[in-house]
């Protein structure tokens, strides 16, 4: 393992974007949620004395930007703005749609690095950002304009990338940031377990609100330009799903591979298969391959489980884990 403190990495984080951290906090148990935001308030006070003047994001896409016409396993925005949240996402994140800083300069230099190490990454211009980075943002940099380069893992439409592939990734990321002159944050959001009302291709289609999904996975905004009311109707999925007393949230699978990101056990993650992950965590347990990519731009670093909480009235837990003790910054 290298050195993780003579770095311009300045600060290292990742946390859960459940969208229950929008709209929904009231839903939550009082003294659970009170958890939830001393936990996101130590990490952004991290933030907050670290500095950094950009955030590189590893995030995944919620058919908000690609849809299955044209799926990349990994991409990355170059653009110097991005947008968000979208037209559809906006109330219940809590946020107005603007235009929200990128990073042109360091997202070419990311993007021709993973080039040469045999990343063909999808190239965009301007990203939409919802709660992949803006539920972060909301709680963890509030009020502050950080650039962010968002870089994109599938993690919804199989074939997803392997463990070991997002893990390669970041080890790319983080080479190319160790020659730059910014001070750079680093962040994951995703996860943990959880069961969204999505389907894949291979799901029969018998259920009509997911006919409906899969109309919206294949042509995102056009289709929600068609049927606006699916957004409500998703929720309201979820709504009945929390409240069935279906067990929707495996917290000791969540506490076990919160562990094994904590001590950088390379190993334990890279032997992950997404089948076994999507039985024992749902198909929103694939968002874990952002941690790993950040694990691995991390060069299997020790970090802090700054907080875990289950969540049900949520559908999922709620984690934030910090590598501020190995930069020296705890």
């Amino acid at each position: 393992m290298r050195d993780n403190t003579d770095t311009r990495i300045v600060a290292a984080f990742a946390m859960t974007h459940t969208p229950g951290l929008g709209n929904q906090t009231g839903l939550a148990q009082p003294e659970t949620l009170r958890r939830i935001l001393d936990g996101f308030d130590i990490v952004r006070r991290q933030i907050e004395a670290a500095r950094p003047d950009v955030i590189v994001a590893f995030v995944n896409d919620h058919f908000d930007m690609y849809t299955l016409h044209a799926m990349p396993g990994m991409a990355i925005a170059l653009g110097d703005t991005h947008w968000g949240p979208t037209e559809a996402t906006q109330d219940w994140i809590g946020m107005p749609r603007a235009p929200r800083s990128g990073h042109a300069a360091l997202a070419w230099d990311i993007y021709r690095g993973a080039v040469e190490d045999g990343f063909e990454l999808f190239r965009s211009e301007s990203a939409e950002l919802v709660h992949n980075v803006l539920m972060p943002a909301k709680y963890l940099w509030p009020g502050v304009s950080i650039p962010v380069v968002p870089i994109f893992l599938n993690c919804f439409a199989p074939p997803l990338p392997t463990w070991r592939r997002a893990y390669e990734l970041g080890a790319s990321v983080r080479n190319v940031l160790d020659r730059r002159p910014e001070r750079i944050a680093l962040m994951a959001s995703g996860g943990l377990s959880h069961w969204p009302p999505i389907t894949v291709d291979e799901d029969a289609l018998d259920d009509p609100l997911m006919q409906r999904v899969q109309r919206w996975q294949i042509l995102g905004a056009a289709a929600l330009r068609d049927d606006p009311g699916l957004p409500l109707a998703i929720l309201q999925r979820e709504a009945a799903m929390a409240a069935s007393g279906r067990e929707l949230v495996n917290a000791e699978w969540d506490r076990n591979i919160l562990q094994k990101l904590a001590v950088g056990d390379r190993d334990f993650l890279l032997s992950l298969t997404h089948e076994t992950v999507r039985a024992q965590a749902g198909p929103g347990g694939a968002e874990m391959l952002m941690w790993t990519a950040l694990m691995g731009a991390m060069r299997d670093a020790q970090a802090d489980i700054v907080t875990y909480e289950t969540v049900p009235e949520w559908m999922g837990g709620v984690g934030v884990l910090s590598y501020a003790r190995s930069l020296g910054r705890a």
